[in-house]
């Protein structure tokens, strides 16, 4: 029997919101390749402008979005702080990336002034209060009683800033005014802008259509759908973006390449040298609208290496620094701090399966994917469902011949990718790569940590399209709380999914899976998590093979196209645990997002999910389908969630606080706002 529930089954969660800044990483894709240099002394902070760089994250906020909260201080009220900014702080991350000033026509990578902090600054944030779209650059914001347009009134007497030495430009450049605001969304977003590469391109194209200015302070935006939850345009990240906006009128006035090398913000802070590969540095304002930094300058360092970054920390060359989770306890007992910058807000990875392309046609325009042509249906994967051989049989490239009888293909792979998120031994990880830091993580959409988590809660079973079905055979409900780190219920699932043990192997898997990894936001530890992971699944007879390869060049190209068909251990656009129970999931997870990056699946359901969830006033009900979202993504394992760790940086004891703001994205430092540091 197939039905819908359509009852409310009502969570009692907490919301976990603080107010939210700048990011180290961008979402979804982390800029974590190998870095090609390293750093062996600590720089002296300097002051001149830098080469190239990519914006922050923006997204949407978790507020019913019918009105506008009461506008906040006027910006020429700048708050003061002590005698002004004061000391230089020197972080040591493992790469320093170039500067993506108009990230537009730039890769899909974070750029050096995101990674310093201080210089973007966003049209909204997460209050104090809990409220998901408090403005910060903006001072208004109202969607219509139709859910079709919203108009936003942004504040007056905020100035960009250019880089040092070149603080003659500032006049140039003058004050922000919605124009400026409309030429961000419109150049970023890929329905007004195919060309763009930003990689907010699809979460702009899933939510913005053309944006326009009345007068300069005020511009409309039309919506692709109803829409009364929040917006992609706040530092949260809520609907699938978490970015602050470019300076893109800098290429009329100074050209592309100009514009592409050089950061231009109304931040704390403007940008000094930065030299890709190397270090890259950012300088405090004597005065600012929000806040004057208490810190003159804080200068990113790259080393690639965690030993020489601890010998650093040390010798007191520098005073911060990213870490490899598994070193954190013994540089605590040798007498240093971890400074958990975001309380309760964890960072986590998953293994992602892409190529399972469900959706028959485009959901935002309609237009045929034709699916079956993809490389990821060129043959018969074992993770990768296929519904087109009953549905299309004329379409498909292959027939399927491997089925056990009466077992769709879409069957049999759901059990595959359940077997090896079953094997995987999540306690191990945690206790031996993680240094007891980290906690379990049964989905990218679910576990401890997350609004709704409830460990004796199953998922019943479900169809692909998104329909609740009765357990019957192997389509059994699964638990929250999956058998963990069991070889031998791996196996079972295996010998019913059609692969058996014979010989000690199982033919028809080990000689097609290949594991890409990268450190992603959690950093490096995930590499390391990766080699434990293979060596699991080696334990079912799979010879399983690794893969690392750029992924801001090459896997990230290939899941924006939807091309990518081996399984990824990283992050969807899900890698936070600090989010409002009736948040809509990302779109990145369907056709919504094309033609920008996705996760390289694609739900039907999760497509209806996500309008349906940001289009309703109803927060009973908001909160009721982010549940049924939950539980299909337990059924259908298209993640198997493998670990979370908080967010925090090590450091001596020269640094005396700080105070992050809450991010959905970013790494595992969940480092910003750096005018809120100070040092003794």
């Amino acid at each position: 029997m197939t039905y819908r529930m359509r009852g409310f089954r009502m969570a009692k969660v907490g919301l976990l919101l603080g107010s939210l800044a700048l990011a180290v990483a961008i979402a979804c894709g982390s800029d974590d390749e190998p870095a090609p240099v390293a750093a062996t002394s600590a720089p002296a902070p300097t002051a001149a402008p830098a080469p190239t760089a990519a914006p922050a994250a923006t997204a949407a906020a978790a507020a019913t979005a019918t009105s506008a909260p009461a506008p906040v201080a006027d910006a020429t009220m700048a708050p003061s702080s002590g005698d002004g900014p004061s000391g230089d702080v020197v972080m040591a991350i493992r790469r320093v990336n170039a500067i993506y000033g108009v990230a537009y026509t730039g890769p899909y990578r974070g750029s050096a002034h995101q990674q310093t902090g201080g210089i973007d600054e966003f049209l909204f944030v997460m209050g104090d209060d809990g409220n998901a779209m408090t403005p910060q650059l903006a001072d208004d914001w109202q969607v219509d009683a139709a859910g079709t347009k919203v108009t936003i009134t942004t504040k007056s007497g905020i100035d960009w800033h250019g880089p040092v030495g070149q603080e003659g430009l500032d006049a140039r450049f003058g004050e922000m005014v919605a124009e400026d605001i409309v030429a961000w969304l419109n150049s970023g977003n890929s329905t007004t802008n195919p060309e763009s590469t930003y990689p907010d391109a699809g979460d702009f194209a899933a939510v913005f259509l053309e944006a326009k200015s009345i007068d300069d302070r005020t511009l409309e935006i039309g919506l692709v759908s109803p829409l009364f939850y929040g917006m992609p345009l706040s530092a949260f990240g809520i609907l699938g973006a978490a970015r602050g906006p470019y300076f893109r009128r800098g290429v009329d006035i100074m050209g592309l390449d100009w514009a592409q090398s050089n950061a231009v913000g109304t931040g704390p802070f403007r940008q000094g040298l930065c030299i890709p590969g190397d270090r890259c540095t950012a300088n405090a304002l004597d005065s600012h609208w929000r806040q004057v930094s208490s810190i003159a300058t804080i200068t990113m360092i790259q080393v690639p290496e965690s030993a020489t970054r601890i010998a650093m920390l040390k010798n007191g060359q520098i005073d911060m620094t990213e870490m490899d989770f598994k070193l954190v306890p013994g540089l605590i007992a040798d007498g240093f701090q971890f400074l958990d910058t975001q309380p309760g807000n964890f960072v986590g990875q998953s293994i992602l399966y892409p190529g399972n392309l469900w959706e028959e046609n485009h959901a935002r325009t309609g237009e045929a994917l034709n699916p079956w042509d993809a490389p990821s249906y060129a043959r018969d994967i074992p993770w990768i469902g296929d519904p087109w051989q009953e549905s299309h049989p004329d379409k498909v490239v292959y027939t399927d011949t491997d089925n056990p009888p009466g077992m769709t293909d879409m069957e049999q792979a759901r059990l595959v990718r359940l077997a090896l998120g079953t094997a995987i031994d999540r306690n191990q990880i945690k206790d031996v790569l993680l240094g007891g830091l980290g906690i379990l993580l049964y989905s990218e959409y679910m576990g401890p940590e997350y609004p709704g988590w409830d460990p004796k809660r199953s998922s019943g079973a479900w169809t692909f399209e998104g329909d609740r079905i009765d357990d019957t055979g192997t389509q059994k409900s699964i638990p929250y709380v999956l058998v963990d780190g069991d070889v031998a219920a791996a196996g079972a699932l295996l010998d019913a999914a059609g692969y058996p043990l014979v010989a000690g192997e199982r033919p028809g898997i080990g000689d097609q899976l290949t594991l890409q990894k990268y450190p992603a936001e959690a950093g490096e530890v995930g590499m390391e998590v990766g080699d434990t992971v293979n060596s699991t699944w080696s334990q079912l007879g799979i010879s399983v093979s690794q893969l690392v390869e750029d992924y801001g060049g090459v896997i990230s190209p290939r899941m924006r196209r939807r091309e990518q068909f081996l399984p990824v251990l990283k992050n969807g656009d899900v890698n936070s645990s600090v989010f409002p129970l009736d948040w809509p999931y990302p779109p990145v997870d369907s056709s919504i997002s094309r033609p920008g990056w996705g996760v390289g699946f694609e739900t039907p359901y999760l497509s209806s999910q996500h309008f349906s969830i940001r289009g309703s006033q109803d927060r009973a009900f908001r909160e009721f389908e982010h549940m049924e979202t939950a539980d299909y993504m337990i059924y259908w394992q298209l993640y198997n969630g493998v670990f979370q760790i908080p967010r925090g940086v090590v450091t001596t004891d020269r640094i005396t606080g700080i105070k992050v703001e809450q991010t959905h994205y970013g790494g595992a430092t969940g480092y910003g706002n750096p005018e809120t540091l100070t040092i003794k």
